[in-house]
């Protein structure tokens, strides 16, 4: 029984973090020509898994986020939404103290530019953080990161700390 609970209440927290950042995103207004009240954050489901099988090359195999959901019921997946469009995934990983979330993927959209083109980063990290808030993580690490997204990361304030991580501390707002 305590292992249930422990899911059910991680699944409200990743609930809350993917609302508290679509409140955050609509609150943008508009970036690029693109109303971001039109931006959704969904859990990383059979539907987004779908219309993912349509994209011209992309980079991760997201299918293996089913298992991985299954296995680590303290992550948080999201799939970033315009409208009808899927325009990125992300799936993120607590250390077993929570004291770090790692981002295992995040891929936006390749190919065409899409409404939320060089945006799916920073999207991304909105909910991250929130979810980092809400379970007492200290810091967001980049796990692996890909070398031509470091300038990405480092443009959003991410560092290298001196264990050669790519990590950023996260930001201390009252909830």
């Amino acid at each position: 029984m305590p292992r249930e609970r422990t899911y059910l209440r991680y699944q409200v927290y990743r609930s809350e973090a993917r609302k508290r950042a679509g409140v955050a995103t609509a609150q943008m207004r508009c970036i690029s020509g693109a109303d971001m009240s039109e931006v959704r954050f969904e859990p990383i489901d059979a539907e987004a898994l779908a219309v993912y099988q349509s994209w011209d090359d992309p980079i991760f195999s997201w299918e293996d986020v089913v298992v991985w959901k299954a296995r680590e019921p303290l992550s948080l997946d999201i799939a970033i939404w315009f409208e009808l469009e899927l325009c990125g995934l992300c799936f993120a990983n607590p250390n077993n103290s929570r004291q770090r979330i790692r981002i295992v993927r995040l891929e936006g959209k390749p190919g065409k530019a899409h409404p939320l083109k060089n945006q799916i980063a920073a999207l991304a990290l909105l909910a991250i953080d929130e979810f980092a808030r809400i379970i007492g993580s200290q810091v967001i690490e980049v796990q692996e990161p890909m070398p031509g997204a470091i300038p990405v990361y480092q443009q959003l304030g991410f560092t290298f700390d001196v264990q050669g991580r790519l990590v950023l501390p996260v930001e201390s707002k009252v909830s």
